[in-house]
């Protein structure tokens, strides 16, 4: 019998047209999006940057999932091209291609394993492990997983300071972290050089929209009510990535902007699949598996979603204070 995963491969096949046309008509959205909005800022019609801001944002995700493409060498036939394309395209995205890339591929290979969760982008505790954690673990939890640390904080720390320095960095190669913080630099200066303080604002404020943009897709694709997680000896792969991401049903606008990212089962159960390819791989093959699809309405209560109870197999809210009174008397009753 053949399996979900034999039947994708049908759609592993990259076309270097394809991706290089989207990859040059993206890059000059985004550099006619800043040019324009460092313009009409340095002006003073800070009213009109905004919109152009805003596009400076929704196309840096968009090159960052390109780039992610090229991290799975699925986007480019050569594995060689794909590391110079996710190289060149590092300092738009503020993203060192092969550190990440690394990161990245352990989220993939560990996905739904509740004994690697260090492997997450998104860290999630157990029910059990936050109710037998100190008042200041909790807190500490709890601060991390609200709206405005995950979303708008958290997001613009991540890639303005974190990744100038990201984890693994020695594992996955120090030099092409000294080529993304070069080229990164390079753009800054010129920007500063031909805008100034206002040029680099301008700058900043689209990483803050497509940073916290960005970070939303990902939260929502693996913090829904029903997502998988597991221990190893009751889990195989397949099942980890089909049932632990979800389809974001937002739209063919969405799919554009983002590159087909929504798609997010099949691309976790086969990365080898080109974005350009994984709408029709998903068309093809639905109702040929279970799929979970989250509309807008659902996203926004997925936000609700912050631990995972491993009695019930979903995630749950935090528990108000007498629940965990009740859990904790019951789980002492019970040594």
């Amino acid at each position: 019998m053949t399996t979900l995963r034999q039947r994708t491969r049908a759609y592993t096949t990259r076309n270097n047209r394809i991706a290089g046309v989207s990859i040059g008509v993206t890059v000059a959205i985004y550099l006619g999006a800043l040019v324009s909005a460092l313009e009409l800022s340095q002006a003073g019609n800070w009213l009109a940057a905004v919109p152009m801001m805003v596009v400076i944002g929704v196309t840096g995700v968009r090159l960052y999932m390109l780039q992610h493409d090229c991290g799975h060498g699925s986007f480019f036939t050569r594995r060689k091209v794909n590391d110079i394309a996710g190289t060149l395209l590092s300092p738009f995205t503020l993203t060192p291609y092969k550190a990440i890339r690394y990161n990245h591929n352990q989220h993939h290979a560990h996905i739904g394993n509740l004994d690697r969760r260090d492997s997450t982008e998104i860290y999630v505790m157990t029910v059990e492990e936050y109710l037998a954690a100190p008042w200041w673990q909790k807190a500490g939890y709890r601060l991390y997983r609200s709206f405005t640390v995950l979303f708008l904080i958290g997001p613009t720390f991540l890639y303005v300071l974190r990744y100038r320095w990201p984890r693994n960095v020695m594992k996955s190669g120090l030099g092409n972290l000294l080529i993304h913080n070069t080229l990164l630099a390079l753009l800054l200066w010129a920007i500063w050089s031909a805008y100034g303080t206002t040029g680099l604002l301008v700058w900043l404020g689209s990483v803050v929209l497509g940073a916290s943009t960005g970070v939303l897709i990902p939260y929502v694709q693996h913090n829904f009510e029903d997502v998988f997680w597991s221990r190893p000896d009751d889990m195989t792969f397949d099942q980890a990535a089909v049932e632990g991401s979800a389809v974001l049903d937002f739209g063919a606008f969405f799919d554009l902007c983002t590159a087909n990212i929504a798609y997010h089962d099949l691309h976790h159960l086969n990365s080898n699949i080109p974005c350009y390819n994984l709408k029709r791989c998903y068309r093809e093959l639905e109702g040929t598996f279970r799929s979970r699809k989250i509309g807008f309405r659902e996203a926004i209560g997925c936000l609700r979603w912050k631990l995972w109870d491993e009695d019930a197999g979903r995630m749950t809210p935090f528990p108000r204070r007498g629940a965990v009174a009740s859990r904790q008397i019951e789980a002492n009753s019970t040594i």
